[in-house]
């Protein structure tokens, strides 16, 4: 029960860097999505499709039925596609997501594996470089309850909430990560 009421205290952290990508608000209908990227993406989510789900918690935010279709045929192995201006890709999980553009790009100060104590499992602690963190805490502000995805290549790592927790610029991302996949994504996260 740690682990839990660990990662429980975890997740805040996770949606601080949700934050940042939220800072965009409203439709970006009219934009692209950034080119693929191996830096940390602070995206906001448009809509989300979540496959076996029972029916009412498949689709994330309210999504018209067109773009709701793309996403349930949407295949994750295929890339990330275009779809009306926004990025539709993955998380490991195969869940769908369709995500508005950027709030930020990059601005990892620092990226470190930690053990999550008395489990197996390791998390990756994230501290966000000053605007970075500046434009997560106007998200948190402006966004908040919104779905803000973290992505990195094109793939979404985790999505939390936004919450007045990621006002500090530092986040926890958290998953089945073992001591290797940990320490791997801290280093390329670390790179931006």
């Amino acid at each position: 029960m740690g682990a839990v009421r660990l990662l429980r205290t975890l997740v805040p952290l996770v949606l601080v860097a949700g934050l940042a990508a939220a800072c965009g608000g409203g439709s970006s209908s009219g934009a692209s999505p950034a080119p693929s990227s191996t830096a940390l993406q602070l995206r906001p989510v448009y809509a989300r499709y979540t496959p076996g789900a029972p029916s009412v918690d498949q689709l994330g935010p309210q999504a018209p039925k067109d773009v709701a279709d793309s996403l349930k045929g949407f295949d994750c192995s295929s890339g990330s596609q275009e779809l009306q201006g926004m990025l539709m890709t993955c998380d490991g999980a195969g869940v769908v997501f369709l995500l508005k553009d950027p709030l930020t790009t990059g601005g990892v100060s620092s990226a470190v594996a930690r053990h999550i104590h008395g489990e197996k499992l390791w998390f990756v602690k994230v501290a966000l470089d000053p605007q970075a963190t500046s434009t997560l805490a106007q998200a948190v502000d402006t966004m908040p309850g919104t779905e803000l995805a973290l992505v990195v290549d094109d793939h979404v790592v985790t999505a939390p909430i936004i919450d007045p927790s990621m006002k500090d610029g530092t986040l926890g991302v958290v998953g089945d990560y073992d001591e290797q996949q940990a320490k791997a994504l801290a280093a390329q996260l670390s790179r931006n």
